[in-house]
C-alpha cells in the first residue's frame, strides 16, 4: 500500500537551484540515477526523489524503477535507517519496486506518479499486510532566510502514539499529535545548536541535544523504530530520533 501526503508545489526559485546543486554534485547523476534506457544527454522534464529506509524489520534492500536498477542504488546495500538524498528521475508513471538485496524476489511493487520539476520523499516502513510499506510526501519548502534553517516531522513508528516536537525549552510544540506514517509541513526556526524533544502518551520521551543547524539548510527529524519491540530489547529497532539534512547536501 502506498500512503501518499500532497504538498504544495515548490517555487521555482528553489527547484532551479535544487537542479543546479544536483548536477554540480555529480556530472554523472542524471544518466546513473534516470535509470530508463543509457543516454547519455538528456534535457527533457525531471523530478527528483529522495529515499529513506525506516522499516526495522527489513533488511538491505535495492530500488528498482520500471525493472532497472542502477548506482547509486545499485552499488550500494540500502539498509534500515540509511538516506538516498534528491536524484534526478524520468517523470510519468513509474513502477518502483524494493526488492532484497542481491536477490530476485520483490518486497514491494508500486507505481507512482512523478511529476515535472516536483521533489518528492519515499519513506519505508513496515507493512501491515505485507513485508514492506511506502509513504511518499511532496516535498515543499520556501527558500529559509539568512539566519534560519527549515525543519519537518516524520512519525515512522508503527506503535507509537501520536507525538509532539519540542523545540529547545519551548512550552509550547511545534508540532502536534502527529500519528504513524504523518509528514509535517517544513516550519522555519532559528538555525543555531538545537534540542529537539519528542513526547508522546505513556513514557514516550526522545531527546536530541545540541545539533548545529546551520543557516538556510532544511532538516527532516525522523522519529523510527517501535515502542515495544516484538523481539524484546534490541538497539536497533529501539525507537529513537534521527535528524537528516535534505537540502543541500553539503
Amino acid at each position: 500500500m502506498l500512503t501518499r501526503l500532497n504538498k504544495i508545489n515548490l517555487s521555482t526559485k528553489w527547484k532551479r537551484s535544487l537542479g543546479l546543486i544536483l548536477l554540480a554534485l555529480s556530472p554523472l547523476l542524471i544518466t546513473s540515477c534516470l535509470d530508463d534506457d543509457d543516454t547519455e544527454y538528456y534535457d527533457g522534464p525531471l523530478a527528483y526523489v529522495s529515499f529513506y529506509h525506516g522499516s526495522p524489520e527489513t533488511g538491505a534492500v535495492t530500488i528498482y524503477a520500471d525493472g532497472v536498477s542502477k548506482p547509486p542504488y545499485s552499488t550500494y546495500d540500502f539498509k534500515y535507517t540509511d538516506y538516498f538524498n534528491y536524484a534526478n528521475f524520468y517523470t510519468g508513471e513509474r513502477t518502483l519496486s524494493f526488492k532484497n538485496r542481491n536477490a530476485n524476489n520483490s518486497l514491494l511493487d508500486t507505481t507512482v506518479s512523478l511529476e515535472e520539476n516536483q521533489v518528492y520523499s519515499f519513506f519505508f516502513i513496515d507493512g501491515e499486510e505485507s513485508d514492506m510499506d511506502i509513504v511518499q510526501a511532496e516535498d515543499e519548502w520556501d527558500s529559509p532566510a539568512e539566519d534560519k534553517a527549515m525543519v519537518r516531522l516524520v512519525n515512522l513508528s508503527p506503535d507509537s502514539p501520536a507525538l509532539n516536537l519540542y523545540i529547545n525549552d519551548k512550552e509550547t510544540p511545534t508540532f502536534e499529535g502527529e500519528a504513524f506514517k504523518s509528514v509535517t509541513d517544513f516550519v522555519e526556526i532559528d538555525a543555531d545548536l538545537t534540542t529537539f524533544t519528542v513526547e508522546g502518551a505513556g513514557e514516550i520521551n526522545l531527546t536530541a541535544e545540541d545539533l548545529d543547524l546551520r543557516a538556510e539548510r532544511v532538516y527532516t527529524v525522523i522519529v523510527r523504530g517501535y515502542v515495544n519491540p516484538e523481539s524484546g530489547s534490541n538497539s536497533e529497532k529501539d525507537l529513537s530520533i534521527q535528524v537528516i539534512r535534505n537540502y543541500p547536501n553539503y
